[in-house]
Formats: structure tokens, C-alpha cells, sequence
């Protein structure tokens, strides 16, 4: 077995920290979100959103050491769908200011055939029997958002959002097996957009982006949400997830559609 650390599959900005200073970033978010939960006074809103649906890779490109390793599609043994979820806390302070936390992990497994003999990680994987490949990705973010424009259903916001991506890709076949995962910090801008369409029905656009020389990272989505209650409703709608990074340590670009139901709920 062999296991190496380094940009890995990666969306876009990548600022590499040790698995320990990580680790202590993780437990700061939970933190945060404890402190949210047990600070709301009388004229502020904590929102959760639940998100689960089905999710297809559009691409998923992976090559380890691109002078030497394979450039090889995970997206061409299986393209889905898969099962996802993911869950959103919004922190509302006031008219203008807000919190949001959010928890999307992501991990699949597919086996199929190769084409071709494919060396991943220093490991060479033979065309003449099945191939497994696991894929990780899990997000943990923290963004700082601002009432721009409007307020309540009609509005627009702004803010960034600090986000630490847990990634790894394992390959297996037979008794080999080797993994190369990356853990780090990506900075993103954040932007929203909501709007009342008839009666009980909201129309509401989120993304996450950041682009540089060293790659770039976007998150989109948009949904559309029917009220339920006073503080709740259900949507339903469209995510995109777009990045990727060309370095002299690693290519991998990856490109995944969702389509998503919501649960959410005020407080």
C-alpha cells in the first residue's frame, strides 16, 4: 500500500496546512456553531437547511505527477447517479450581518474496466481486470455574509467563505492499493440572491467561487422554495460544482451536476 500527501484532488485555490492545524480548524467551526446555537436573542434567526438528491459526474479527472503518472476519468467507470447530502446553518445577527456554516461531505466508489494500464501514485493498475476507485471530497465552510441590497425575501447578500476541503482518491485492484489525499484551505467569495415569485413560492441563487493561476473552485446553486409554515419550507432545485487545478504535482479537474431537495427550517 502506498499513501502520499499533496495538492490532491483539489477545487481551485489550495493553501496546504498539517493534518494537526486542520484538525483545530475543524473543531473551531464546531465551536462556532455551538456559539450560534446558544446566542440567538430575540431579534435574531438561526436557519438550518437539510439538502439531500441525487448527484452525476459530469468530469472527473484525476493524474498524479503529471510527467509520469496517467490521466485517467473515474467519471468514465460509473457517471451515477449517487446519493449526496449536505446541511446549511444560517446565523442571521441583524438586517445586515450573518453567519453561515456548512457541512458537505461527499464520497463514492465505482469499478469498471480500464482501456489502458493506468499508474496513479508511483502504481501501476493493469487494463486486464476490474478496477475500484474511491473518491472523497468533504467540505467544511465558514463564510461571513452581508445584507447588501434589500432585506427578508427580496435581497441580495454578500461575503466570503473560508472553506477546508478533506479530500482522497484510492485506487484498488487485486491486493494493490494506493491513495493520495490532500487536506487545506480554499478562500472563496460568496454571493446570494433571492426573490419572491407568486404567492408562497421563492426563487433563491447561492455561489461560492474563487479562480486563480492555481485553479479555480465554484458552487452553485439555484432552488426554489414553497412555504410550509411561517419560519419553513420545501424547494427543490439545480447545484453545480465546478474546479480544479494543473500544477507539476497534480492535474485533476472535476465537474458534478445535483439535483436537490430542501428542508428548511427557522428558528
Amino acid at each position: 500500500m502506498e499513501r502520499r500527501k499533496g495538492p490532491g484532488p483539489d477545487f481551485g485555490l489550495s493553501l496546504n496546512f498539517v493534518d494537526e492545524r486542520t484538525e483545530n480548524m475543524k473543531q473551531l467551526l464546531i465551536i462556532a456553531l455551538i456559539s450560534l446555537t446558544v446566542t440567538v436573542h430575540a431579534e435574531s434567526r438561526f436557519d438550518v437547511l437539510l439538502e439531500t438528491g441525487a448527484v452525476w459526474q459530469n468530469r472527473n479527472d484525476t493524474q498524479i505527477s503529471p510527467s509520469a503518472g496517467t490521466r485517467f476519468e473515474i467519471d468514465g467507470l460509473n457517471k451515477g447517479p449517487f446519493l449526496h447530502y449536505r446541511i446549511d446553518t444560517y446565523f442571521r445577527m441583524n438586517q445586515y450581518h450573518a453567519l453561515r456554516l456548512v457541512y458537505a461531505p461527499f464520497s463514492i466508489e465505482v469499478t469498471g474496466r480500464s482501456d489502458r494500464s493506468v499508474v496513479f501514485n508511483g502504481q501501476t493498475f493493469s487494463n486486464a481486470e476490474d478496477l475500484t476507485v474511491e473518491y472523497k471530497f468533504n467540505s467544511y465552510r465558514l463564510s461571513y455574509v452581508y445584507g447588501f441590497w434589500g432585506f427578508g425575501e427580496d435581497q441580495i447578500n454578500i461575503g466570503f467563505t473560508g472553506k477546508i476541503r478533506d479530500a482522497e482518491t484510492t485506487f484498488r485492484q487485486s491486493n494493490l492499493r494506493s491513495s493520495y489525499d490532500n487536506v487545506g484551505f480554499v478562500p472563496l467569495a460568496y454571493f446570494e440572491y433571492q426573490k419572491p415569485l407568486w404567492a408562497d413560492w421563492l426563487m433563491n441563487l447561492t455561489v461560492d467561487a474563487a479562480a486563480a493561476s492555481q485553479g479555480r473552485a465554484v458552487d452553485a446553486a439555484i432552488k426554489f422554495r414553497r412555504k410550509i409554515g411561517v419560519d419553513s419550507s420545501l424547494g427543490a432545485g439545480f447545484r453545480t460544482l465546478e474546479g480544479g487545478a494543473d500544477n507539476d504535482k497534480v492535474f485533476t479537474f472535476s465537474w458534478f451536476n445535483y439535483a436537490l431537495l430542501e428542508l428548511k427550517m427557522g428558528f
